[in-house]
């Protein structure tokens, strides 16, 4: 399966998957803003698994054409936060990529237990072909969204952990970054061929730990 390549027959699984994966990192994010302390999110509809209210048009095309794409950013406001303002970023920004690393370990431990109990031998070609395609597409794209989600470039959840992680007397540097990282994102994903090099070799290696996770959990009740 060739995530960087369009075929109009996986085009109902990707899309399914990925609103799947993209409803549940915005939640996320909402969730724990709302834990925290702000009410920004959630008074704004977007505490919510509902997709429509994440869909952002541009983000929802472009993972047609590879394992990533966007939501809208779900609003926050730090200044409601409890405690220390900057982790609570750090807390908020996390929560999506690591739902999505759960999320991939998750259809990876059913498309294990489908192949194990033969659950796909006794469907037609067709109901076969549409299960197994959109596992493997959940498995794929929530593992895409975690890798791309973590890049630390603005204004991706991986540039705010590492942004206000760093001291303080850094922020002047970061926010002359901010200015051009948006650019710098569109150049790395729509550059003919550094998409599938920046990406491939950490989707690579999170797609191996995914499965060890999964086979170690599917060992333990079978």
């Amino acid at each position: 399966m060739d995530l960087f390549h369009f075929d109009w027959k996986t085009v109902p699984f990707r899309m399914i998957a990925f609103v799947i994966a993209f409803s549940l990192h915005e939640w996320a994010h909402a969730f724990v803003a709302w834990k925290l302390g702000d009410d920004t999110a959630k008074n704004e509809g977007r505490l919510t698994i509902n997709p429509i209210p994440h869909i952002d048009p541009f983000g929802l095309i472009l993972i047609l054409f590879g394992p990533f794409g966007w939501a809208k950013p779900v609003p926050i406001n730090p200044l409601h936060f409890r405690g220390n303002k900057r982790l609570g970023i750090v807390y908020v920004s996390a929560a999506g990529p690591l739902i999505n690393l759960v999320l991939a370990i998750l259809f990876c431990v059913i498309y294990i237990l489908v192949s194990l109990f033969g659950v796909m031998d006794g469907m037609s070609d067709k109901a076969a072909f549409a299960l197994e395609t959109t596992l493997r597409f959940c498995i794929i794209i929530n593992i895409g969204l975690f890798v791309f989600n973590l890049l630390p470039v603005p204004p991706l959840d991986g540039y705010k952990i590492v942004r206000f992680l760093s001291p303080r007397r850094w922020d002047g540097a970061f926010y002359n970054f901010e200015i051009y990282g948006p650019w710098l994102l569109l150049l790395l994903i729509f550059i003919p061929g550094v998409s599938s090099m920046i990406f491939g070799v950490p989707m690579g290696m999170m797609l191996n730990f995914v499965q060890q996770i999964a086979a170690g959990i599917v060992s333990v009740f079978i």
